[in-house]
C-alpha cells in the first residue's frame, strides 16, 4: 500500500505528457490549416489583381481610337500595373532599327538613357527585344553591367517588351524600376498580353488613321484642284468639267462592263451571288458584301453568299423582321444607305451587330427587283465613311438593276433545268407506262382470242367449252378492270370525278369488302382477320370508299403468299376513324416506300411472278382518300416483313353505342 502513491504520480505524469502532445499536434494542424487558407486567399487575391489589371489594360487599349492614344495606353497602363518608375515607347522602322521615342515617362527625351535606346549600334534591352522578337528581362544589376556596359545607376531592373504586327516588331515598350525586384509569372503573363494587345491596338489605329489620312489628302487635293479650276477662264473650266465627266463616265462604264461580264458568265443563283459580291465590291470600293434571297413567301431571308468575316456574320437564315437593313430595303423598295454607326443603330439596330463586330462604318443595302417582285437584297459594307451623293446613288441603282436581272435569269435557268429534268423523267415514265399497259392489255386479249379460236373450230368437249367460256369471262373482266382504272385516273387528274356524298356506315362497308374477297382468300388458303368495328359513320361516296378498301385488300391478297394472313384493324380516334390493312406478304423496300403511291410505279416483283395492273390502284386510292379530306400512309419493315396501309377518315357520328364484330 505505501508504494501505490508514487506509481499513481507516474501515471498522472504520463497522461499529462500525452495530453500536451495531443494539444501540440492539434495546434500544429490548426496552424497548417490557417496557413493553407492564407495561401489560398493570397492566390485568389493575386488572381483577382491579375484579372483586374489585365481588364484595365485591355479596356484602355480597346478604347484607343488613334495611334497616340494606343501608345499612351500601352505605356501608362503597365507603368501603373507593375509599379515601374520610368518607361519608353520606341517605334521600330521597316529596317528593324529603333526609330523615334513616341512617348517617355520618368525622364526627358534628351537623357542618355533615351538616346541609348535609339542607338542601333549599341546593344541594349530594346535592341535585344527587336532582334529576338521576345521580351527581355534584366533583374540583376551586375548582369546588366556585364551585358550592356555602364548604365544609369538609378535604374536597376529593366523589361523590354516587343510589339509584333505579324512577324515584324513594330515597337518596343521598355519599363524600368529603381528598386531590385523579380518579375513574377503573373507579371510576365501581363507583359505578354501587353505585347499582343498593344500591337493589335497600334495596328488597328494605324490602319484607321492611314485610311482617314488618305481620305483627308484626297479631299485636300480635290479642294486644291477646285481652287485651280476656279482661277481659269470659264471656257477652260467648262472644257475641264466636261472632260472630267467623260472620264468618270468612261471609268464607270468600264467597271460596269466587267461587272456585267462576270454576271453573264454565272449560271446558278449561287454563282451570280458570288460574282455580285466579289466584282461589285471592287466597283463600289466596299470592304465586303453579301447576297440574301427571300424565302418562305417573303417571310425570311436566306444568305446564299457572303464574304463577311465569320466573327461578324449573322445567321445564314433570318426572319424578315423590322430592324434589318434587308427588311427595310424590301419594304420601301429602295436602297438603304447608312453613313455612320450611329445612324446604323438608329435605323437598323438588328443589322448594326455586323458593324460592331466587323468594324464597318457605312453600308449600302440594295433591293433586287425582278419586275414587280423583290427577289432579295445585295448588301455592301465599308470600313470608312461613304458619301452617298447623287452620282454614287446612280451607280448603286445601275448595279442593283444588273444584279436583279442576273439573279432572276439564274433562277429561271435553274427552274428550266429542273423542268427539263422533270419532263425527261415524265417522258421515260410515259414510255414505261405505254410498254406496261400494252403488255397488260394484250395478255387477256390473247387469252380471249385463243379460247375463241378453239370454240370456232369446235374441237373442245363440253368441259373444255365451259373452261373456255370461264377464261374468256375472267380475262374480259380483268381487261375491263384495267380500263376502269385508267378512266378513274383520268377523271381524277382532269378534275371530273364527282362524289355522291352521304352518310356511310363504315362497319357495313368493310363487311362487304371482306365478303367479296373471301373466295379469293379461301382458294389460296389465306386467312382474313378483322377487328371489332365500332358502328361509326363517315361522310363520303360509298362506292368510292368501297373502291379504296377493295384496292387495299386485294393488293394485300395479291402480294401475300399462300397460307399467309391479311388483317383489318379499326381504331376510333377523336373526330376520326383509322383503318389499317396489314399483310404478311412480300413487304416494301425502304427505297421504294416513298414512291408507293406514285402513278405507274411498281416495286420489282418477286422472282417467278409478275404483278397484274398498271400501277394505278394505290395512286387512285390516295386521290380518293384525299378527296374525302382524309389521309393514307404506307408502312413496312422491308422485303419479307409484310406491309401496312393506314387510312384515316373524319368521323361523323357513332350509329350505336355497342361495338360489333364482323366475321
Amino acid at each position: 500500500m505505501p508504494l501505490a502513491g508514487p506509481a499513481n504520480d507516474s501515471w498522472l505524469i504520463i497522461l499529462y505528457g500525452a495530453a500536451c502532445v495531443l494539444v501540440a499536434i492539434a495546434a500544429v494542424r490548426a496552424v497548417q490549416r490557417a496557413a493553407a487558407r492564407r495561401r489560398r486567399l493570397a492566390a485568389a487575391e493575386a488572381g483577382a489583381r491579375q484579372s483586374d489589371r489585365l481588364a484595365q489594360l485591355i479596356g484602355a487599349l480597346a478604347a484607343a481610337r488613334t495611334p497616340q492614344a494606343a501608345i499612351e495606353a500601352a505605356l501608362l497602363e503597365p507603368l501603373q500595373a507593375l509599379d515601374a518608375d520610368a518607361g519608353l515607347f520606341v517605334r521600330v522602322g521597316r529596317d528593324g532599327r529603333p526609330g523615334e521615342v513616341a512617348h517617355a515617362v520618368g525622364y526627358g527625351v534628351d537623357e542618355p538613357r533615351v538616346r541609348a535606346a535609339l542607338t542601333s549600334s549599341r546593344k541594349s534591352p530594346v535592341s535585344d527585344a527587336i532582334g529576338r522578337g521576345a521580351s527581355v528581362f534584366v533583374e540583376d544589376p551586375q548582369a546588366r553591367t556585364a551585358e550592356y556596359g555602364r548604365t544609369d545607376p538609378r535604374f536597376r531592373v529593366t523589361a523590354a517588351v516587343p510589339l509584333l504586327v505579324g512577324s515584324r516588331v513594330a515597337a518596343v515598350v521598355q519599363l524600368e524600376c529603381t528598386d531590385l525586384r523579380t518579375f513574377s509569372a503573373a507579371d510576365r503573363d501581363y507583359l505578354a498580353t501587353l505585347g499582343l494587345r498593344a500591337a493589335q491596338a497600334l495596328d488597328r489605329t494605324s490602319q484607321l488613321e492611314d485610311a482617314l489620312t488618305a481620305r483627308a489628302e484626297a479631299d485636300a487635293l480635290r479642294a486644291l484642284a477646285d481652287k485651280q479650276l476656279e482661277e481659269r477662264q470659264r471656257i477652260e473650266l467648262a472644257l475641264r468639267a466636261s472632260e472630267t465627266r467623260y472620264r468618270a463616265l468612261a471609268a464607270r462604264t468600264s467597271r460596269l462592263h466587267w461587272f456585267a461580264a462576270a454576271l453573264s458568265e454565272s449560271a446558278t443563283p449561287e454563282a451570280v451571288a458570288r460574282a455580285i459580291v466579289e466584282h461589285g465590291r471592287n466597283v463600289l470600293g466596299a470592304e465586303s458584301g453579301e447576297v440574301a434571297l427571300l424565302i418562305e413567301g417573303g417571310r425570311a431571308f436566306q444568305t446564299i453568299y457572303s464574304d463577311v468575316p465569320s466573327a461578324a456574320a449573322g445567321p445564314s437564315r433570318y426572319d424578315a423582321e423590322p430592324g434589318y437593313c434587308a427588311t427595310h430595303a424590301v419594304t420601301t423598295r429602295g436602297p438603304v444607305l447608312i453613313g455612320s454607326f450611329a445612324e446604323w443603330q438608329e435605323r437598323c439596330p438588328r443589322s448594326a451587330v455586323i458593324a460592331a463586330d466587323g468594324g464597318y462604318i457605312s453600308a449600302a443595302t440594295l433591293p433586287l427587283a425582278a419586275g414587280a417582285d423583290i427577289v432579295g437584297v445585295a448588301a455592301f459594307y465599308y470600313a470608312a465613311p461613304v458619301n452617298f451623293d447623287d452620282e454614287y446613288r446612280s451607280l448603286l441603282a445601275s448595279l442593283a438593276q444588273q444584279c436583279a436581272q442576273a439573279v432572276q435569269r439564274a433562277r429561271l435557268y435553274e427552274e428550266a433545268q429542273q423542268a427539263r429534268a422533270e419532263a425527261e423523267a415524265a417522258n421515260r415514265q410515259k414510255d414505261e407506262f405505254v410498254s406496261m399497259l400494252s403488255h397488260d392489255l394484250r395478255a387477256p386479249l390473247n387469252a380471249i382470242l385463243g379460247w375463241t379460236s378453239f370454240l370456232q373450230r369446235g374441237t373442245l368437249d363440253a368441259e373444255g367449252r365451259d373452261r373456255a367460256i370461264q377464261s374468256i369471262l375472267d380475262n374480259a373482266t380483268r381487261q375491263q378492270d384495267l380500263v376502269e382504272e385508267l378512266l378513274d385516273f383520268s377523271r381524277i387528274r382532269s378534275g371530273r370525278l364527282e362524289l355522291a356524298i352521304g352518310d356511310v356506315d363504315l362497319r357495313a362497308l368493310l363487311q362487304s369488302v371482306m365478303e367479296s374477297n373471301i373466295p379469293i382468300a379461301a382458294n389460296r388458303g389465306l386467312r382474313i382477320d378483322i377487328s371489332p368495328v365500332p358502328p361509326l359513320v363517315v361522310q363520303g361516296d360509298r362506292r368510292r370508299l368501297e373502291q379504296v378498301f377493295f384496292n387495299l385488300v386485294t393488293n394485300a391478297l395479291k402480294f401475300t403468299p399462300d397460307g399467309g394472313r391479311v388483317s383489318i384493324r379499326v381504331r376510333s380516334l377523336p373526330e376520326a376513324v383509322e383503318v389499317a390493312v396489314n399483310d404478311t406478304g412480300a413487304g416494301i423496300s425502304h427505297d421504294f416506300l416513298p414512291y408507293v403511291f406514285d402513278p405507274f410505279r411498281q416495286a420489282d416483283p418477286a422472282p417467278g411472278r409478275r404483278s397484274n395492273g398498271v400501277g394505278l390502284g394505290l395512286s387512285i386510292a390516295r386521290e380518293l382518300v384525299d378527296a374525302h379530306k382524309g389521309s393514307i400512309r404506307a408502312e413496312s419493315d422491308g422485303p419479307g416483313h409484310g406491309s401496312t396501309f393506314v387510312v384515316t377518315l373524319p368521323a361523323v357520328a357513332a350509329a350505336s353505342a355497342e361495338a360489333a364484330t364482323v366475321h
